[in-house]
């Protein structure tokens, strides 16, 4: 795809206090996670667990891994060699190590590759991202990870590498299911070599590694429960239907329990203390009500987004620029979908927006620089974005789905560009096309 190519390329020399500034951050964030390693660290729990299954053979639910296929236990044993603070450091310079290439490689795609200095764009998407990839890095959670494969997938994809993108997008669905959706728009867009290794990863590595550690019948046993816990005890309807629905802390803004909390008397901070109540409701609905408006909802996410990727250009990819931001934007509604679609939605999950916020600073510079004038769509949803993260320190806007919103906004706003990008880019060989004939 097209991209303007940045000036004076040799020399990186104002990329240096980002570069300082994140070197500082991840060694003030180490420090922090080796103090609360013990305590509140979810790397906690992966590495517990992951020792639990290397000491006895088998895998535990019991030490605070639920929603994660049996695969990622195995896929984390080589952590519990290590010391648990000294695991923890490693895994958190890795985790920033890879958001730095992220913004890179998305830096490459976006501008043609690495300029003197980072652009505007750049540093407003980092900023963007911040509060949630700090969430990430302070938790010891997988996120950063996870956003490093998908973006990398479409990495691999623009430069042709598609048996190699499949198997990124394979291993990032193995290690949190939420990329899954992203095969459906590779399917969408026709892309079976992207799609198809995904699912034989998936399968062949999932359940390949899985077997050899634990054998064929606790594979199946494993799998079975995972099966209860992520499509039964926290699927969308058991959350809106329960009458006590599991996970109702204001920290998770997934769609079902946002609604029970709006439309429902929900305590959003449940706690063994009776006297902290959290309710943000504004209606009090039967629950059969708000599981069929949450249908209602989804098929409008859904069907949006598969409209908007129906359209397209060919050949794969495009060598016109227009074209090309359009498939880009498309890929980005999706990253969005797959966090509207979450039937948990913690803010460590929020990096996986980076693509698409990245779409949205990039077209907002781009505008500007040529029009002298800001663009109004990328504007609202860099200021709602935002707004919602600083809203963070306010337990009832959380309870209300602040997160959530940022996402659906930003959602809508990819999908605008994509779609009157997808039109403009069918538009400009009709207008060539009479041009010559005149």
């Amino acid at each position: 795809m097209i991209a303007p190519a940045p000036d004076d390329r040799a020399d990186y020399r104002g990329w240096v206090p980002l570069i300082v500034a994140g070197v500082v951050y991840t060694a003030i964030i180490c420090v922090v996670v080796v103090l609360r390693a013990e305590s509140t660290s979810d790397f906690r729990d992966f590495w517990e667990t992951a020792r639990h299954f290397r000491q006895t053979g088998q895998i535990s639910s019991e030490l605070g891994v639920h929603n994660y296929l049996p695969f990622f236990t195995v896929f984390m044993t080589p952590w519990s060699f290590l010391p648990l603070r000294v695991a923890i450091v490693a895994f958190t310079l890795l985790s920033f190590g890879l958001f730095a290439l992220t913004v890179t490689l998305v830096e490459s795609l976006l501008n043609g590759g690495l300029g003197p200095r980072p652009r505007k764009a750049t540093l407003a998407a980092i900023v963007l991202a911040a509060a949630y990839v700090h969430s990430c890095g302070v938790l010891g959670q997988v996120g950063l990870l996870l956003l490093f494969l998908v973006v990398t997938t479409w990495f691999l994809v623009e430069r042709g590498h598609e048996w190699t993108a499949g198997a990124a997008l394979g291993l990032a669905t193995l290690i949190k299911l939420l990329p899954a959706v992203l095969i459906v728009f590779f399917l969408l867009k026709r892309r079976w070599r992207v799609a198809g290794t995904a699912m034989v990863v998936f399968v062949v590595l999932g359940f390949g590694l899985t077997l050899a550690g634990i054998g064929f019948k606790e594979t199946i046993a494993q799998h079975r429960a995972f099966e209860k816990r992520a499509f039964g005890d926290h699927a969308a309807k058991t959350t809106i239907l329960a009458e006590k629905p599991r996970k109702a802390k204001y920290s998770n803004n997934a769609l079902p329990i946002v609604l029970r909390r709006l439309l429902s008397p929900v305590n959003g901070d449940p706690s063994d203390d009776a006297s902290r109540k959290l309710y943000v409701n504004f209606a009090n609905l039967p629950l059969d009500a708000i599981w069929w408006i949450y249908v209602a909802l989804m098929m409008v996410f859904v069907g949006v987004s598969v409209g908007v990727s129906l359209r397209g250009a060919k050949p794969w990819p495009p060598a016109d620029e227009t074209a090309g931001f359009a498939l880009r934007a498309q890929f980005g509604v999706w990253c969005c979908l797959m966090l509207i679609a979450s039937p948990l939605l913690w803010t460590h999950y929020l990096p996986l927006a980076y693509w698409p916020l990245a779409l949205v600073t990039d077209r907002g510079e781009r505008v500007d620089r040529e029009t002298k004038r800001p663009c109004r769509t990328s504007l609202i949803a860099m200021l709602v974005w935002l707004a919602c993260a600083l809203l963070l320190t306010w337990p009832a806007a959380r309870a209300a789905g602040a997160q959530l919103l940022s996402v659906v906004i930003l959602w809508g706003v990819v999908a605008i560009f994509a779609t009157f990008s997808a039109r403009a880019a069918k538009s400009e060989p009709r207008a060539q096309a009479n041009a010559t004939t005149r």
